[in-house]
């Protein structure tokens, strides 16, 4: 975004345009002293920023503008990468049709498996980072409740 009247600090609708990043960067950064200038004011406007953004004011607009994309982005037909199942999405990155069918996924592909040692006979064993086990299996299981 590029301030018409270059007030940095004049984030009015009507004060910003458009325009291609290239030009953008031409436009503000053809000196050394235009650099300086850019580098001391984002130090200046920093903190700013951050307290707009974190006002009501802020995250109203932020909810509005998020609620307003959301509903403009176009939805699209996938196939679920575990069931084949087709599914409608907006999300361009969403490969499964639902959390059952993507926690189904990573157990078959085993992405969350880790190794743990049997507290009861020293040997590693691979299992899920979100199982409960405590143990190698059912016979060390008996023995380590008992």
């Amino acid at each position: 975004m590029h301030h018409i009247n270059e007030d940095r600090s004049d984030n009015r609708i009507d004060n910003l345009e458009l325009i291609h990043k290239s030009r953008h960067m031409s436009h503000h950064m053809s000196t050394e002293e235009r650099k300086e200038f850019s580098r001391k004011q984002a130090e200046k406007i920093r903190p700013l920023t951050k307290a707009w953004h974190a006002s009501e004011e802020g995250r109203e607009w932020h909810r509005k503008h998020g609620i307003e994309c959301w509903k403009n982005k176009k939805e699209f037909e996938i196939s679920c990468k575990q069931c084949n199942a087709k599914a409608i999405t907006k999300t361009y990155h969403q490969e499964f049709c639902s959390n059952a069918c993507k926690s189904k996924w990573r157990r078959d592909n085993h992405i969350d498996d880790v190794e743990k040692l049997c507290p009861m006979c020293n040997q590693t064993y691979k299992t899920n980072k979100y199982s409960r086990s405590k143990t190698c299996g059912s016979a060390c299981g008996r023995l380590f409740k008992s």
